[in-house]
């Protein structure tokens, strides 16, 4: 029996990474207003049709822009495992490696255009905050639900508010100009919230 055939040509890796290397040059030279699929794909020397097989939407391909981005200005960013007692210290430590990469100074400009991609399309944002949030939200809620289920953070706290505000004022520091004291703030940010919902 012939084994069928699979239908169309794989993906190039090459063309991938020409592709996202080209979307970024062109959003650190024009920013997110003036990025165009056609840009991408000139710059990548690429058909338009290559870009669009792989990424749907300008949103879409700045997300992964963005994704990239961040994981190289801070590879070793990771959800800590901590033992009983620790989820103060190990939220802490997340969120100052998690600051650090984000206003890393070229990943900078690529949260931005995130942020301008969302803020374009209420249908983008949530997809984007799905592929780029979410996840990191969830298991941050279920360390301080650790923290909780421990004694260490009082039972009636809101968990999920908290990693919102602490997500959100990375963003709020990029969007009005403070990124360069993120890193050094995010400590006392992480404590003045932690220390609000620990048990007495």
């Amino acid at each position: 029996m012939t084994q069928e055939r699979p239908r169309g040509r794989p993906r190039s890796p090459e063309a991938d990474r020409a592709i996202l290397d080209a979307a970024e040059e062109v959003l650190l030279r024009d920013g997110y207003a003036g990025l165009s699929m056609e840009k991408v794909a000139a710059e990548a020397g690429v058909g338009k049709p290559t870009v669009y097989r792989r990424w749907v939407s300008k949103a879409a391909l700045v997300g992964d822009v963005a994704k990239r981005g961040y994981r190289a200005a801070a590879p070793e960013v990771a959800i800590p495992r901590p033992g009983p007692g620790d989820a103060a210290r190990a939220v802490a430590h997340w969120f100052r490696s998690h600051t650090e990469a984000m206003t890393d100074p070229r990943n900078r400009a690529l949260v931005l255009a995130l942020t301008a991609a969302a803020a374009e399309s209420p249908q983008d944002a949530e997809s984007l905050y799905r592929a780029h949030t979410l996840e990191q939200h969830r298991a941050i809620v279920d360390l301080l639900r650790a923290g909780m289920d421990s004694g260490e953070f009082r039972t009636d706290a809101d968990p999920d508010a908290v990693v919102d505000a602490l997500i959100g004022s990375t963003l709020y520091l990029l969007l009005t100009g403070g990124a360069a004291a993120a890193p050094q703030r995010a400590e006392g940010l992480a404590r003045a919230l932690l220390d609000g919902i620990r048990a007495s």
